[in-house]
């Protein structure tokens, strides 16, 4: 067993870190820290310890004058040294609770308490106001794009995978995206004459991003500008198409122009997206359509309620409480098949790849047996879940599967494949 100057350190460290950087004040960054100290102290042998070193955050704090940035270096500092002083078997412990060990009043009722399948999550946006339509425009996508971002930002921070996440689950990918949409996309939704028609209709330094996706008044207005948004993704569709299916018919030369302009645009997507903290595909034309349809397919109550049933179902049958009767096989397989169908297969994916980073006893063994139910060989697989298949075969995703203990094996596949038994 590694100790907690490994790999586990690190991804804690850099986990912590990142939950910490999506504060937005400094009550949210020392909330924050008490909360990522306490769990990492939670043991009743560290009680002295952790009212100490809580003592010492909020006095931190409490001084005058400091920046966000030397707070925010600071509340890491904290959590590194935290981390350090413990083995990495403290942590796995913590994880692999026996059930009783959660007494009857279930998880996060005792004061420190921090059940093993317990978030941290990060606040959702705040709507601002804008001096013009054109930057009204961006920042309500942006709000909306980060509805979803920090709705996957939730982290289990005992929970260390050794595994780069998905794209959505970064908090790095979610300033990158939407510097993409202010410097790139929005500019080309004004290139269509009806919603540059719009800046005068209305009184839009009086509007929030957010009013733009909440007023029943402003819905025709919406409308538009998703008609807009679509037409650049379409757009980048239809260069991508060209790329991978040529043309047989001559383009005009202003034609033949447009697109190697927008072939070139998504080249420079490409790159102004991707970054070495998360794993992002390559934008094909599936995954062109998964951004131009992110801002319609998400609906968070909805996604707050299936992801509240996908974690009693994991507790249930993988992880169960003193508390909580026993599911059956198959339970949390069926769980993860109706989070597809009401989800939609690509947020849905996301959850499933959220649960991996979340729930301890969620292995990749269980994943690989449940994609099986989408597909009897690995081209139907790709075809149903794309982004659960390239996660599975990430090469660190891979080398992460190799390590995972053999035991339990024949309950996870009783679990994943319940239809097959």
């Amino acid at each position: 067993m590694a100790d907690s100057s490994g790999e586990e350190f690190d991804e804690r460290v850099i986990n912590s870190a990142a939950l910490l950087g999506t504060a937005v004040d400094d009550k949210a960054l020392l909330e924050m820290t008490e909360k990522l100290v306490s769990v990492y102290l939670q043991s009743p042998n560290d009680a002295e310890v952790l009212a100490q070193t809580l003592l010492q955050v909020r006095g931190f704090f409490h001084k005058s004058g400091l920046s966000m940035d030397i707070l925010r270096q600071f509340s890491v500092q904290v959590i590194r040294v935290v981390l350090r002083s413990r083995p990495a078997e403290y942590y796995d412990a913590m994880l692999n609770m026996a059930p009783s060990d959660d007494g009857p009043g279930g998880p996060g009722d005792a004061e420190g308490h921090h059940a093993p399948t317990e978030l941290i999550l990060v606040p959702p946006p705040q709507a601002v106001t804008c001096q013009n339509f054109q930057d009204l425009v961006a920042e309500a996508l942006c709000y909306r794009l980060r509805q979803i971002t920090t709705f996957f930002q939730r982290r289990n921070p005992l929970v260390a995978r050794g595994v780069r996440a998905p794209y959505l689950l970064s908090p790095a990918f979610e300033p990158r995206l939407c510097a993409v949409v202010r410097e790139t996309i929005a500019p080309q939704m004004f290139q269509q004459k009806f919603l540059n028609g719009m800046a005068a209709t209305r009184p839009w330094r009086q509007i929030s991003s957010a009013d733009l996706w909440r007023r029943p008044d402003l819905h025709a207005d919406l409308e538009k500008i998703l008609k807009a948004w679509n037409a650049v993704w379409k757009k980048l569709y239809r260069a991508e198409h060209a790329r991978q299916y040529p043309l047989d018919q001559r383009l005009s030369p202003s034609e033949a122009h447009a697109l190697t302009r927008d072939q070139q645009t998504l080249g420079e997507l490409q790159h102004l997206l991707s970054g070495p903290e998360y794993a992002l595909p390559k934008l094909s034309m599936g995954q062109i359509k998964i951004f131009q349809t992110l801002p319609t397919q998400f609906d968070r109550p909805v996604m707050e309620q299936v992801w509240k049933g996908l974690r009693q179902t994991y507790e249930q049958e993988l992880d169960r409480r003193a508390y909580q009767e026993k599911a059956r096989h198959g339970a949390l397989r069926d769980a993860y098949l109706t989070a597809l169908d009401v989800c939609g297969p690509a947020l849905g994916e996301m959850l499933i790849a959220l649960s991996f980073y979340s729930f301890p006893r969620l292995s990749l063994f269980w994943l690989e047996q449940f994609s099986h139910n989408l597909g009897s060989h690995r081209d139907e697989r790709m075809h149903h879940v794309p982004q659960l298949i390239r996660f599975l075969e990430q090469e660190d995703t891979r080398r992460a599967a190799a390590r995972e203990p053999d035991r339990n094996q024949a309950e996870m596949m009783a679990s994943a494949c319940a239809a097959e038994a």
